[in-house]
């Protein structure tokens, strides 16, 4: 039988994780994510997203206010489930931590997705009331 040592100190940190998913209306998903969003964590944003489509939300805020940390493997989740929405679907990214806006600035992808300061701008956006910012 595998086992995993966890004794090594240059693992990432434990830091609690948390995603909840909210819908202020029937066609919105508010997706809200506390704590580091890397490789361990990413694949339950994904999920997250597909599940809130899949039940016919096709207005998405990602909600990034807690997130501590962001990775390229998350960035990648971000990408991917953009690439893949129909024309009448919209995602927003919603008040990101400056670290968080980084990684979007330095990955060139600060011009691809519409990110916002604070929750309210993301959701007019996504429900069609406003512009990107």
């Amino acid at each position: 039988m595998l086992t995993r040592d966890n004794s090594n100190s240059s693992l990432p940190s434990t830091e609690r994780f948390e995603i909840s998913r909210r819908e202020p209306d029937q066609r919105t998903s508010v997706i809200s994510v506390q704590g580091e969003l890397g490789l361990a964590t990413a694949p339950r944003l994904k999920w997250m997203l597909i599940e809130a489509l899949e039940s016919g939300h096709s207005q998405l805020v990602v909600d990034l206010s807690l997130v501590s940390f962001m990775d390229s493997t998350a960035l990648g989740v971000f990408v991917a489930f953009n690439r893949g929405l129909d024309a009448d679907a919209r995602l927003a990214i919603a008040s990101p931590q400056p670290d968080v806006v980084k990684i979007f600035e330095l990955s060139g992808m600060d011009g691809v997705f519409a990110i916002f300061p604070g929750l309210q701008d993301a959701l007019a956006y996504v429900q069609g009331h406003t512009t990107t910012s």
